[in-house]
């Protein structure tokens, strides 16, 4: 600028304005193209996305302790997709937790606990997979309740241990901080200890549950319980310089060109859900036959032996011998020895015949009554 003073001081006056005023509309129209003076868009305002505190309530009927894994909540909607373990309290078969969720629609289902027998749970006959509505303007905030009826280790088939393990794991890689860390550690143990007390548990289904921590990362990030901030003026903010760089290049080589819209980013969508058929299991009384012969009894009179009767002394005797001997005997004092025979009889139980009795029992008989999706509960 000392330059264009003392130029303008050598000239003659209009010269000099004229001259000064072509150099401010170069500067001028270089800084508009720069964005100097452009005018930021108003911004707008960032809405907070407010949160409800959600109770998880989860109660068994039996066996559900502080050696049994948690059950663990499956929890989507609103653009979270994530799972929140429930422990059982000390006193065993009831436990409550609280997660926070984002104003919204979600749908809540629950894994099985394993228990240190083997055993597990019921879970889709008592509590089914619920869809709740969250509120922060609702006078009350959703509750979840999941009963749960324990099945027998003994009842619990291979194929419902497995999906337990894939859905446990699962759990771990998408799970909140309460399936992270030593928790998550903790969870993994006691699945494979008590996977392997069950006596349906196949080779394949143990080594599954002794793998599961090979497979998943227990000190990953907790997964994103809350929706992310959608604010389309920090998008623009953020696209700003990369539009005005862009806008300067093509604008030097094309003045007539516009300034290219900022690129929408685009979030995946949400896979389809696929369904994972486990056969449900109940219980029956059934007759088993078992058809013998029984023997049928009666009493009758049977020969037992033979009575020697010697009329001439009154001498009596059931021996052959006896007999024979007295009988000599009496010759040689000059009788003549003769005896009669009595037939002996004696009233006997004997079999008469036999018939036909079906001496079954009653046994229990294990059957498939319905299959069900492990993820939400939907029947065949």
């Amino acid at each position: 600028m000392n330059g264009l003073s003392q130029w303008a001081r050598s000239h003659k006056p209009q010269a000099a304005a004229i001259a000064v005023a072509i150099v401010v509309a170069i500067v001028v129209a270089i800084a508009v193209a720069s964005g100097a003076f452009a005018t930021s868009e108003q911004q707008p305002e960032q809405q907070e996305s407010r949160t409800v505190d959600v109770t998880l309530s989860v109660t068994a009927d039996h066996g559900w302790d502080e050696n049994s894994t948690p059950a663990i909540a499956h929890i989507e909607g609103n653009d979270v997709d994530f799972y929140h373990a429930v422990t059982p309290d000390a006193d065993g078969n009831k436990g409550t937790s609280t997660v926070e969720l984002a104003e919204g629609d979600y749908t809540v289902s629950f894994v099985s606990p394993v228990n240190s027998d083997g055993s597990a749970f019921d879970i889709y006959d008592t509590g089914a997979p619920v869809d709740i509505t969250v509120d922060a303007d609702a006078k009350t905030a959703p509750a979840v309740n999941c009963p749960m009826a324990q099945i027998p280790a003994d009842k619990v088939t291979d194929d419902m241990l497995a999906d337990i393990v894939d859905k446990t794991k699962d759990a771990i890689e998408k799970g909140d901080e309460t399936l992270k860390g030593d928790a998550g550690t903790g969870i993994l143990d006691k699945l494979d200890g008590n996977v392997a007390k069950n006596p349906n548990a196949s080779d394949k289904t143990k080594q599954e549950a002794t793998d599961a921590d090979k497979d998943v990362d227990v000190n990953d990030k907790p997964a994103q319980t809350t929706p992310s901030a959608k604010n389309d003026g920090n998008k623009a903010d953020s696209n700003a310089g990369s539009q005005s760089s862009n806008n300067s290049s093509s604008n030097a080589g094309n003045s007539g060109s516009t300034s290219s819209k900022p690129s929408q980013s685009s979030q995946p969508s949400k896979p389809a859900h696929t369904h994972t058929w486990v056969n449900h299991t109940a219980t029956r009384q059934i007759w088993v036959s078992n058809w013998v012969d029984v023997p049928d009894y009666g009493t009758q009179q049977v020969q037992t032996g033979t009575r020697f009767v010697f009329s001439e002394d009154g001498y009596v005797t059931t021996s052959y011998n006896d007999a024979t001997a007295h009988a000599v005997a009496l010759i040689k004092q000059g009788y003549v020895g003769n005896y009669r025979t009595e037939p002996v009889y004696e009233n006997q139980t004997v079999q008469t015949g036999s018939h036909k009795e079906d001496h079954g029992t009653w046994q229990t008989e294990t059957y498939v009554d319905y299959v069900y999706c492990s993820s939400c509960g939907a029947r065949q």
